[in-house]
């Protein structure tokens, strides 16, 4: 059998071991309460994060006490019906626009052959003056301010003709698709909030 003073020496050596055991799990503890706590953060800087949104897009409360943004929705659905009425009407006002402004062939044609309008367009390029490329081409200095002109789409021909309005498809799809994700954002908040609020509630029933 041992001794008592071998004995004391287990048992000293035991409590050390238990401290050392105790020391660990107080460490462990004020770990996870401080995990607790910046969780518990975290979710309310969520909630005010959805707060701001649901400020920022006038969202209210529907019969049922969701959140919804249909008043907000509409009012942009309202004014996108809006533009594209528009943009109808002006698509149909433009042929007539044009016949009426120009009923002729667009444009007079012009006294220059296709290798003196790209001479033209090349030596303006250098910067070179209209009367200059027009001493450099032989063509006449209002012949050559057409062509220059053309190129940069501010002859009075392009001037005076309108242009339809074109939908732009790619726009259209990203439109849909933005379209439901707003339908379904609002009911992701409600369930978000409400996670929330339970884990909040169990984070605070779990604090020492």
């Amino acid at each position: 059998m041992p001794t008592l003073k071998e004995r004391i020496a287990e048992l000293e050596d035991d409590l050390k071991e238990k401290e050392q055991r105790l020391q660990e799990l107080k460490a462990n503890l004020d770990k996870a309460s401080d995990l607790i706590q910046r969780q518990q953060e975290h979710v309310l800087d969520a909630n005010e994060l959805i707060q701001s949104w649901i400020e920022a897009f006038g969202m209210v409360h529907d019969d049922d006490g969701d959140w919804t943004w249909a008043p907000f929705v509409g009012a942009c659905e309202e004014c996108r019906e809006d533009y594209l009425a528009l943009a109808k009407k002006w698509n149909e006002f433009v042929p007539e626009y044009n016949a009426k402004v120009n009923p002729r062939p667009v444009g007079r044609r012009l006294q220059a052959s296709e290798e003196q309008r790209k001479t033209v367009i090349k030596l303006r390029n250098r910067r070179l003056s209209l009367r200059g490329i027009a001493e450099e081409t032989g063509l006449g200095l209002n012949t050559v301010r057409t062509i220059v002109d053309q190129r940069d789409g501010r002859d009075r021909t392009t001037m005076k003709h309108l242009e339809r309005v074109y939908r732009d498809m790619g726009d259209e799809r990203t439109w849909q698709s933005r379209k439901r994700t707003r339908t379904a954002l609002p009911r992701r908040i409600n369930a978000f909030q409400q996670q929330g609020a339970e884990l909040q509630k169990e984070g605070k029933q779990g604090s020492p």
